[in-house]
């Protein structure tokens, strides 16, 4: 529908520019006087077929002016040329003016359509840190989607901006669609939001098929496993519709795991791998996460310092090597093994989840020494220059 509004416009537009090639005329003495005697209401207070109103009084405002300049033409030539000037740089101005703000109101109208028809109507906004890789593995995802959100960026420290939550994690995401539902687990979002856009159920449905269980993890921590958590529920049809295969969907869940079990576990080593590295680190995640002005400095000096010997912890704990930047050097040419020569991405021709969620986790590395190093030392590079094109440039379908 606001195609054709703009179609319309365009017609519009031509008169109107007809009109001011008319006027001048006047600039150069040979027109008359413009008055108008309708007004052209601003488009940005109209709604919905309004706008083509609007433009369509504009366009009657500059014929009626026209006609009224002609006859008053005499007496303006009388009067000199400086009120003539005057009038027809008004009129022209004007009248463009008028069809500019026509033509931006139907675009901006046409594009909150397509939006609304991506996301099926879902209204999303995500708690997140900036640099957390969980985080960056469902702005990838929604991202690559195209589908519309806002971020809330929580403060590590406080967290007062998820206090409405007794889940205390971020990634967390707000869904409005018939209700409002809150999604914990970045691997239980994308899960959820996928079979959303792929399936006719409810998002309220989908999110029931997702259970949160409490257990105590090694540590005796307590923790929140969620079931499912790399299915997509979906009937058969649209399984086959979406992967082709059940090879390919069981790929698709066991490099998505491997994503969340061991990729996402040689972050932290790597970019605390010294302290150097560490004090780099953390400047970049002052800068762009939500900190206060004291927080930041104590953040960035006393966290880097904190954050180089608990690497060592982990580097421990997950069994890697003295040298943790091979294990980072294995882990991308083992992924970029498993996407084989003959395919762009893991998902064939266009991303699948897998690939969304190995590029987000790399991705918060960006801009670190650890990240060159990486796209230096190993065969990851082109996989990941495509990916990054698909995510900022290609629209995807669901």
């Amino acid at each position: 529908m606001a195609a054709h509004r703009v179609q319309g416009l365009g017609r519009v537009s031509w008169r109107l520019l007809g009109q001011m090639r008319a006027g001048a005329g006047v600039l150069g003495g040979g027109g008359g006087v413009r008055s108008f005697s309708r007004v052209s209401y601003p488009v940005s207070h109209m709604k919905g077929g309004n706008a083509a109103l609007a433009a369509e009084q504009s366009w009657v405002c500059c014929q009626y002016g026209s006609w009224r300049g002609y006859r008053a033409g005499w007496r303006g030539q009388e009067a000199g040329t400086g009120g003539r000037n005057t009038w027809g740089l008004l009129f022209a101005l004007g009248g463009a003016f008028g069809v500019m703000q026509t033509l931006k109101y139907s675009l901006e109208e046409e594009r909150a359509e397509e939006e609304e028809k991506v996301s099926g109507g879902l209204q999303l906004t995500l708690y997140q840190y900036k640099t957390c890789p969980f985080c960056s593995k469902v702005r990838a995802f929604l991202d690559y989607h195209q589908l519309p959100y806002q971020v809330v960026e929580v403060n590590p420290v406080l967290r007062k901006e998820i206090k409405f939550s007794s889940y205390r994690k971020v990634p967390i995401l707000i869904a409005n669609s018939a209700s409002t539902m809150q999604l914990n687990d970045s691997s239980v979002i994308i899960s959820a939001v996928k079979t959303f856009l792929v399936s006719g159920k409810s998002l309220e449905e989908i999110v029931s098929y997702y259970p949160g269980i409490k257990a105590t993890n090694e540590s005796g921590k307590e923790v929140t496993e969620y079931q499912n958590r790399y299915w997509l529920m979906l009937s058969e049809q649209e399984t086959q519709r979406l992967y082709g295969s059940k090879e390919a969907q069981k790929e698709e869940m066991k490099w998505r795991k491997w994503a969340d079990d061991w990729l996402v576990h040689l972050i932290s080593p790597n970019v605390y791998r010294t302290p150097g590295e560490a004090l780099a680190s953390f400047d970049y995640i002052v800068r762009e996460g939500n900190f206060g002005s004291v927080e930041g400095i104590f953040a960035k000096y006393f966290g880097a310092a904190a954050m180089f010997f608990i690497g060592k912890r982990l580097k421990s704990r997950h069994n890697l090597q003295d040298d943790v930047r091979q294990d980072l050097y294995r882990a991308a040419n083992t992924w970029v093994a498993a996407v084989g020569k003959q395919r762009h991405f893991l998902g064939g021709s266009q991303p699948n989840l897998a690939d969304l969620a190995v590029y987000g986790v790399l991705r918060v590395m960006e801009g670190l020494q650890s990240f060159d190093d990486m796209m230096a030392n190993t065969k990851i590079k082109p996989w990941y220059q495509r990916m990054t094109r698909a995510v900022q440039q290609t629209p995807a379908s669901p």
